[in-house]
């Protein structure tokens, strides 16, 4: 039996285009997320949608896209698909980028949080360096994605 590591991520301002969050590791360290819209149970606006609250699986594999190795969330056994609340996605990432531009349905981690629209300072290559350790060490990697109360 695997040993399971959760990584969980706690959207908590909506604004807009933008949601934010705060992503905390298992060792307790935390980063910040930036998300396109949390949307309703079934509606999907193609790269504009956030991916649905719930537990995922994760792995680290190359992007062909970005021609680096990457976080992918996925529920599929294909590892490439997420499904969940009536709609579905297709090679979610979780990289580097400043605003919902950057996003396109995946999650971008970042170190600092600059206003409720932009975040700073890419956290991807400790996030992927995380999760791809803790794989090798044998467990297998979730992500627990909240969507909490807005901050005020």
């Amino acid at each position: 039996m695997l040993k399971t590591a959760v990584f969980k991520l706690n959207r908590n301002t909506y604004r807009g285009q933008t949601t934010l969050g705060e992503l905390i590791f298992p060792d307790k360290r935390k980063f910040h997320t930036l998300e396109d819209t949390v949307r309703g149970w079934g509606i999907k606006d193609a790269g504009n949608t956030a991916i649905p609250f719930g537990m995922y699986k994760m792995m680290v594999s190359m992007s062909g896209k970005f021609k680096r190795k990457m976080v992918m969330i996925y529920t599929e056994p294909n590892q490439y698909e997420l499904r969940g609340s009536g709609i579905s996605f297709k090679g979610i990432r979780v990289h580097g980028g400043n605003d919902h531009q950057d996003t396109w349905g995946c999650i971008v981690v970042a170190k600092t949080k600059l206003s409720d629209t932009t975040v700073q300072g890419s956290a991807e290559k400790e996030f992927t360096e995380a999760v791809e350790k803790l794989i090798n060490d044998g467990f297998e990697c979730f992500i627990d994605i909240k969507n909490q109360s807005q901050l005020k």
